[in-house]
Protein backbone atom coordinates (compact mmCIF):
# COMPACT_ATOMS: atom_id res chain seq x y z
CA UNK A 1 0.00 0.00 0.00
CA UNK A 2 2.86 2.15 0.05
CA UNK A 3 2.06 3.48 -3.79
CA UNK A 4 -1.27 4.90 -2.49
CA UNK A 5 -2.05 8.66 -3.37
CA UNK A 6 -3.51 10.20 -0.44
CA UNK A 7 -5.35 12.27 -1.96
CA UNK A 8 -7.22 9.51 -2.77
CA UNK A 9 -7.93 8.74 0.91
CA UNK A 10 -12.02 8.81 1.91
CA UNK A 11 -11.29 9.09 6.11
CA UNK A 12 -14.18 7.50 8.66
CA UNK A 13 -13.81 8.05 12.15
CA UNK A 14 -15.87 5.55 13.83
CA UNK A 15 -15.49 6.53 17.83
CA UNK A 16 -18.18 9.20 18.18
CA UNK A 17 -20.46 6.27 16.68
CA UNK A 18 -19.23 3.97 19.00
CA UNK A 19 -19.36 6.26 21.98
CA UNK A 20 -23.11 6.44 21.61
CA UNK A 21 -23.89 3.36 21.55
CA UNK A 22 -24.23 1.94 18.19
CA UNK A 23 -22.73 -0.34 15.36
CA UNK A 24 -20.52 1.52 12.68
CA UNK A 25 -20.98 -1.36 10.55
CA UNK A 26 -23.81 -0.16 8.18
CA UNK A 27 -22.01 3.34 7.95
CA UNK A 28 -18.96 1.66 7.00
CA UNK A 29 -20.40 -0.90 4.57
CA UNK A 30 -22.25 2.33 2.95
CA UNK A 31 -18.90 4.23 2.64
CA UNK A 32 -16.83 0.62 1.21
CA UNK A 33 -19.97 1.02 -1.48
CA UNK A 34 -19.32 4.40 -2.17
CA UNK A 35 -15.33 3.73 -3.06
CA UNK A 36 -14.17 4.14 -6.16
CA UNK A 37 -11.54 2.09 -8.37
CA UNK A 38 -8.12 3.36 -6.97
CA UNK A 39 -9.38 4.56 -3.50
CA UNK A 40 -8.83 3.67 -0.25
CA UNK A 41 -10.90 4.02 2.70
CA UNK A 42 -9.48 4.76 6.20
CA UNK A 43 -11.11 3.78 9.67
CA UNK A 44 -10.08 6.22 12.90
CA UNK A 45 -10.87 3.48 15.52
CA UNK A 46 -9.97 2.90 19.24
CA UNK A 47 -9.03 -0.77 18.35
CA UNK A 48 -8.05 -2.92 15.17
CA UNK A 49 -11.10 -4.30 13.95
CA UNK A 50 -10.05 -7.85 13.27
CA UNK A 51 -13.90 -8.60 12.12
CA UNK A 52 -14.13 -6.09 9.61
CA UNK A 53 -10.73 -6.95 7.95
CA UNK A 54 -11.80 -10.63 7.20
CA UNK A 55 -15.19 -9.70 6.10
CA UNK A 56 -13.50 -6.88 3.53
CA UNK A 57 -10.76 -9.16 2.32
CA UNK A 58 -13.37 -11.61 1.51
CA UNK A 59 -14.72 -8.86 -0.57
CA UNK A 60 -11.71 -8.03 -2.09
CA UNK A 61 -10.06 -5.38 0.21
CA UNK A 62 -6.26 -5.27 1.42
CA UNK A 63 -5.78 -3.80 4.92
CA UNK A 64 -3.34 -1.85 6.23
CA UNK A 65 -3.30 -1.35 10.32
CA UNK A 66 -1.35 1.53 11.80
CA UNK A 67 -1.33 1.39 15.65
CA UNK A 68 -0.97 5.19 16.65
CA UNK A 69 -1.17 4.37 20.68
CA UNK A 70 -3.71 2.01 22.62
CA UNK A 71 -6.32 4.63 22.17
CA UNK A 72 -5.56 5.00 18.25
CA UNK A 73 -5.40 2.88 15.99
CA UNK A 74 -6.25 3.73 11.76
CA UNK A 75 -6.90 0.90 9.30
CA UNK A 76 -6.60 1.32 5.25
CA UNK A 77 -8.52 -0.49 3.19
CA UNK A 78 -7.92 -0.42 -0.66
CA UNK A 79 -9.92 -2.58 -2.83
CA UNK A 80 -7.70 -5.43 -5.04
CA UNK A 81 -10.44 -6.79 -6.83
CA UNK A 82 -13.20 -6.82 -8.48
CA UNK A 83 -15.39 -8.95 -6.75
CA UNK A 84 -19.01 -8.57 -6.15
CA UNK A 85 -19.35 -6.16 -3.52
CA UNK A 86 -21.60 -7.48 -0.66
CA UNK A 87 -24.01 -9.81 -2.67
CA UNK A 88 -26.00 -10.21 -0.25
CA UNK A 89 -25.94 -6.59 1.40
CA UNK A 90 -27.99 -7.30 4.26
CA UNK A 91 -25.59 -8.86 7.24
CA UNK A 92 -28.85 -9.85 9.61
CA UNK A 93 -30.81 -12.14 8.39
CA UNK A 94 -34.06 -12.42 8.82
CA UNK A 95 -33.99 -12.47 12.90
CA UNK A 96 -37.34 -12.63 13.80
CA UNK A 97 -37.82 -15.65 16.22
CA UNK A 98 -40.90 -16.84 17.79
CA UNK A 99 -41.04 -17.26 21.29
CA UNK A 100 -42.32 -20.80 20.72
CA UNK A 101 -39.26 -21.73 18.85
CA UNK A 102 -36.69 -19.69 21.52
CA UNK A 103 -38.70 -21.55 24.03
CA UNK A 104 -38.87 -24.95 22.72
CA UNK A 105 -34.52 -24.62 22.00
CA UNK A 106 -33.84 -23.61 25.02
CA UNK A 107 -35.75 -26.65 26.44
CA UNK A 108 -33.25 -28.57 24.17
CA UNK A 109 -30.61 -27.55 25.85
CA UNK A 110 -31.60 -27.01 29.02
CA UNK A 111 -29.36 -28.92 30.93
CA UNK A 112 -26.34 -27.77 29.24
CA UNK A 113 -26.31 -23.66 28.26
CA UNK A 114 -23.04 -22.04 29.32
CA UNK A 115 -24.42 -18.59 30.09
CA UNK A 116 -22.02 -15.13 28.94
CA UNK A 117 -22.43 -11.75 29.34
CA UNK A 118 -20.68 -9.46 27.77
CA UNK A 119 -23.22 -5.92 27.71
CA UNK A 120 -20.11 -4.37 29.64
CA UNK A 121 -17.31 -4.99 27.40
CA UNK A 122 -15.93 -2.73 24.69
CA UNK A 123 -15.44 -3.71 21.69
CA UNK A 124 -13.75 -5.82 20.23
CA UNK A 125 -14.09 -8.09 23.51
CA UNK A 126 -18.02 -9.06 23.29
CA UNK A 127 -16.67 -10.92 19.71
CA UNK A 128 -13.40 -12.52 21.29
CA UNK A 129 -15.19 -13.16 24.15
CA UNK A 130 -18.15 -15.12 22.77
CA UNK A 131 -15.37 -16.89 20.15
CA UNK A 132 -13.59 -17.70 22.94
CA UNK A 133 -16.07 -19.43 25.03
CA UNK A 134 -17.19 -21.14 21.39
CA UNK A 135 -14.09 -22.86 21.22
CA UNK A 136 -14.27 -23.79 24.84
CA UNK A 137 -18.17 -25.47 24.56
CA UNK A 138 -18.42 -29.02 25.82
CA UNK A 139 -20.42 -30.89 22.56
CA UNK A 140 -24.43 -30.66 22.65
CA UNK A 141 -24.25 -27.66 24.87
CA UNK A 142 -25.64 -24.33 23.77
CA UNK A 143 -23.84 -20.75 24.65
CA UNK A 144 -26.17 -18.21 26.12
CA UNK A 145 -25.44 -14.85 25.52
CA UNK A 146 -26.20 -11.60 27.30
CA UNK A 147 -25.76 -8.63 24.83
CA UNK A 148 -26.81 -4.82 24.07
CA UNK A 149 -27.10 -5.41 20.84
CA UNK A 150 -27.23 -7.51 17.78
CA UNK A 151 -23.42 -8.59 17.12
CA UNK A 152 -23.88 -8.21 13.28
CA UNK A 153 -19.42 -9.04 12.97
CA UNK A 154 -19.83 -11.86 14.65
CA UNK A 155 -23.38 -13.61 12.54
CA UNK A 156 -20.93 -14.26 9.97
CA UNK A 157 -18.43 -15.79 11.60
CA UNK A 158 -20.55 -17.88 13.28
CA UNK A 159 -21.88 -18.96 9.83
CA UNK A 160 -18.25 -19.80 8.85
CA UNK A 161 -17.75 -22.05 11.79
CA UNK A 162 -20.99 -24.01 11.73
CA UNK A 163 -22.93 -22.54 14.04
CA UNK A 164 -26.39 -21.64 14.46
CA UNK A 165 -28.29 -19.26 16.42
CA UNK A 166 -31.22 -17.50 17.77
CA UNK A 167 -31.56 -13.81 18.70
CA UNK A 168 -34.27 -12.64 20.81
CA UNK A 169 -34.68 -8.50 21.15
CA UNK A 170 -35.38 -7.97 24.70
CA UNK A 171 -35.14 -3.77 24.48
CA UNK A 172 -32.91 -1.65 22.22
CA UNK A 173 -30.40 -1.86 24.95
CA UNK A 174 -30.68 -5.48 25.54
CA UNK A 175 -30.16 -8.90 23.17
CA UNK A 176 -30.22 -12.55 23.98
CA UNK A 177 -27.99 -14.99 22.04
CA UNK A 178 -28.29 -18.59 21.76
CA UNK A 179 -25.67 -20.38 20.26
CA UNK A 180 -25.17 -24.18 19.31
CA UNK A 181 -23.99 -26.48 16.61
CA UNK A 182 -27.07 -28.70 15.28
Amino acid sequence: MNHLNFKNITTLDVRPILASGSDPLNVILNKVKELENGFVLKIINGFEPTPLIRLLNKQGFEAYVEKIDDFLVHTFFYKISDKALFVDTDLTPNLEVSTSDWESKLKVFENNIETLDVRNFEMPLPMHSILNALNNLSPNSALFVYHKRIPLFLLPELKEQNFSFLIKEISHTEVHLLIFKD
